[in-house]
């Protein structure tokens, strides 16, 4: 989950990688004394893990968008980017294609997110700042990443509305959709034949309106949190929801 390999001597000189208990492959740039012997950089200080904690905008091997979310304890949920999406999510969609879980563990100068599908990402603090690594599955955590690239924490309300949910339809009979809501104003569902959507933000309000013709709102007021509602293709946006009010849920 980053950018195609590229990795020249600045980008080797930026990777630190643990390599089990104790064992670190050092970067380049130790210097040489007038002995001849390598003169290794003092090692700064590794970051505590909760300053990781939260959400997370990186990319994937194709490049495309996709967030990640932190939870204290452990756990990680990621968006997985649009990897095999069609464009505009025109076409139904598979949960598997909207989310991945995961387990964070720290790791060198930062932390280390393993998925369920094998992928890894590790997001630590390199020379130029915050960064993002990935390796596929079955590739060694000790080898070289297969991609890389820049990582950028999210903050303020975007923080609070990215990453995936569980959302009640309006449909009585039919079960919850997982719909997610990425950081650059996209949105997706494995409900509609054509999945796609996007969200903006309207006061407190999420409104989410989709491909499909249905729009959906999300509350974020502190009274009423994660309160959905949808309107169905056609009706009165300002008339009473579809199916009345359901309640959403944040997946962790």
């Amino acid at each position: 989950m980053g950018r195609p390999l590229l990795l020249t001597l600045s980008a080797l000189a930026s990777l630190a990688l643990p390599l089990g208990l104790g064992a670190t492959v050092q970067p380049v740039g130790a210097q040489a004394t007038a002995s001849g012997a390598a003169a290794a950089a003092p090692a700064a200080a590794e970051p505590d893990p909760r300053s990781f904690m939260g959400v997370w905008a990186l990319t994937d091997h194709q490049n495309n968008l996709f967030n990640v979310r932190l939870y204290p304890g452990g756990k990680a949920v990621s968006t997985v980017g649009t990897s095999g999406v069609p464009p505009a999510g025109a076409q139904r969609l598979t949960d598997a294609q909207l989310r991945q879980l995961g387990r964070w563990v720290p790791w060198g100068t930062g932390i280390r997110v393993n998925y369920n599908d094998g992928w890894t990402d590790w997001l630590y603090m390199g020379p130029a700042g915050l960064s993002h690594a990935s390796w596929q599955p079955g590739q060694s955590r000790g080898s070289l990443p297969a991609n890389y690239g820049t990582a950028v924490k999210l903050g303020g309300v975007a923080a609070q509305v990215v990453g995936v949910y569980s959302f009640p339809p309006a449909q009585q009979d039919l079960k919850p959709y997982t719909a997610t809501l990425l950081s650059n104003g996209q949105a997706f569902n494995d409900i509609d034949n054509r999945a796609g959507g996007v969200w903006k933000l309207i006061n407190s309000t999420v409104v989410i309106d989709w491909i499909s013709g249905w729009r959906s709102t999300l509350s974020l007021e502190p009274a009423t949190p994660l309160q959905l509602r949808h309107w169905a293709p056609g009706s009165d946006r300002n008339g009473p929801p579809s199916g009345g009010v359901r309640q959403a849920k944040l997946i962790q």
